[in-house]
């Protein structure tokens, strides 16, 4: 499950509790990705996105996109709200890093070549998408990790979600290869979790 780049008008949907519910988690990854931060600059968007392992995306300036469908299964799921609280961690660590303006950031790659399209997003005006380069998604997973261990979250859960990909057969795409996603989240969690049982 993915997140990318694009820098367009995405269809969004107004829901009042599923917007709450994004809102409160955004809030406290945010307080511990960056206490400074200035929470009203963010714009977190429901989007009904057509492609349905899209779970979010960033396109800069503070505005981050959430798969409605996530955010349904995450106000019934123990599992699902931890994988909203993942991808709106991969989310604000690309605004925090500002990948979205960043020299580089972007794949070289047309998004045709396993990537994301602005169809995939529900975009039906033509528009110029790039994917973030797989080097970029994998620092969003590690700063991602990193808020979860500010905020004393189990990043054995994280590890667990991209396992549970991998046993159902999901590779990701070229930009979010599951495979690599999975040895990272695996060596950073381990060295998070050896960190903290040295502080106790």
């Amino acid at each position: 499950m993915t997140a990318c780049s694009l820098i367009s008008n995405i269809p969004v949907v107004s829901d009042e509790r599923l917007d709450s519910l994004v809102l409160s988690d955004a809030r406290q990854i945010l307080a511990a990705a960056d206490p400074r931060a200035d929470v009203a600059y963010y714009r977190f968007r429901l989007s009904a996105f057509p492609r349905s392992d899209l779970l979010g995306l960033s396109t800069g300036s503070g505005r981050i996109y959430i798969s409605l469908k996530l955010a349904q299964l995450a106000s019934q799921s123990a599992y699902h709200r931890w994988m909203l609280r993942q991808t709106l961690a991969h989310e604000i660590a690309h605004e925090l890093a500002g990948h979205a303006h960043q020299h580089g950031a972007l794949a070289n790659t047309a998004s045709a070549a396993n990537g994301f399209s602005a169809h995939d997003l529900g975009v039906i005006a033509p528009v110029r998408f790039q994917n973030y380069s797989v080097e970029k998604e994998l620092q969003a997973d590690l700063f991602g990790l990193r808020y979860w261990g500010e905020l004393g979250w189990n990043c054995t859960i994280w590890v667990d979600i991209l396992r549970q990909f991998e046993k159902s057969n999901y590779t990701g795409d070229i930009y979010h290869p599951t495979d690599r996603r999975l040895e990272q989240a695996s060596k950073t969690c381990a060295a998070l979790r050896s960190t903290s049982a040295m502080r106790h």
